[in-house]
């Protein structure tokens, strides 16, 4: 079958370009090779300075001394505190055995006492209103243990923990507000002579708490006890709480269990009212003595 090719079209004459066409096209070509010699500078100026900072056996970088500073600093700080607590209780545990070795009482002719405690509070079930802690006699043998410094040392692990999650800014915080000398204030020591806790018989019976002894306060800037006052407490007589008489109501809320929960904190306020009440002149030594 016969066929044909095609014969090509005849070329077409070349345009003409208008000269304003020619200067426009050259001036985006100077743009573009600007625009990119610009950015080969910016480029090669950053990998030099991340270079600079990289290389083997230069310098650490300012940032990373300062940060090695503040943790040192921090670690510095908390063993300060540390060895502070140590010290005081150390002080603590003798003052306080002193003052009972020596029958230290209180002694009205010897002025007020010169700390004023705070009033106990029912806001918070539980939260003692000052440092206090509560030893049988016969305990003495065992090692005092100061409420003051028990709250540092807990501090002093807290700051430990931040510094070990590398949370040194925490640590530091941490740090700063242990460092300080008013951390340690004052603690009350009650050594009990004859105690009895009170027990629930009923949810509507209980049977009363007592406690009798002696209260030392006990001042960390002197490092001795200061003040005494001998106490004596019974439970209240009529105590109101509230529990659940729901069938199915866990025993924890049931009346006896909280009618135990109400007589505790019923004693707790009564030692702590007697403690404010009486410990208001300072310690010295029996006047029998003289």
């Amino acid at each position: 079958m016969p066929y044909r090719i095609a014969t090509p079209p005849p070329p077409e004459e070349p345009e003409t370009e208008e000269p304003y066409a020619a200067v426009i096209r050259a001036q985006r070509r100077r743009a573009r090779l600007m625009t990119v010699a610009i950015a080969l500078c910016i480029v090669g100026g950053a990998a030099k300075v991340a270079h600079s900072g990289t290389t083997a056996g230069s310098r650490p970088t300012q940032p990373r001394n300062d940060e090695a500073e503040r943790i040192a600093a921090a670690r510095t700080a908390i063993e300060s505190a540390r060895m502070r607590a140590r010290a005081a209780q150390a002080r603590y545990d003798h003052g306080v055995r002193a003052a009972i070795g020596e029958d230290l009482g209180p002694r009205a002719d010897l002025g007020t006492c010169p700390i004023a405690l705070p009033a106990p509070t029912t806001l918070v079930k539980g939260r003692a209103a000052f440092p206090l802690v509560t030893i049988e006699h016969a305990d003495l043998k065992e090692q005092l243990p100061s409420p003051t410094v028990a709250a540092v040392l807990a501090d002093v692990a807290r700051a430990e923990k931040h510094l070990a999650a590398g949370r040194w800014q925490e640590a530091k915080l941490y740090a700063r507000a242990l460092d300080r000398d008013d951390r340690f204030g004052w603690d009350v020591v009650l050594v009990a002579k004859s105690s009895k806790r009170p027990k629930a018989v009923t949810g509507g019976e209980f049977v009363a708490g007592e406690l009798s002894g002696r209260a030392y306060l006990y001042d960390f800037a002197s490092g001795r006890v200061v003040c005494a006052a001998n106490i004596a407490v019974k439970s209240s007589k009529e105590i109101g709480y509230n529990f659940s008489d729901v069938p199915d109501a866990p025993a924890g809320l049931g009346p006896i269990a909280m009618m135990s929960d109400a007589i505790e904190e019923d004693m707790r306020l009564q030692v702590e009212r007697a403690i404010v009440r009486e410990l208001v002149v300072r310690a010295g030594p029996s006047p029998s003595i003289f």
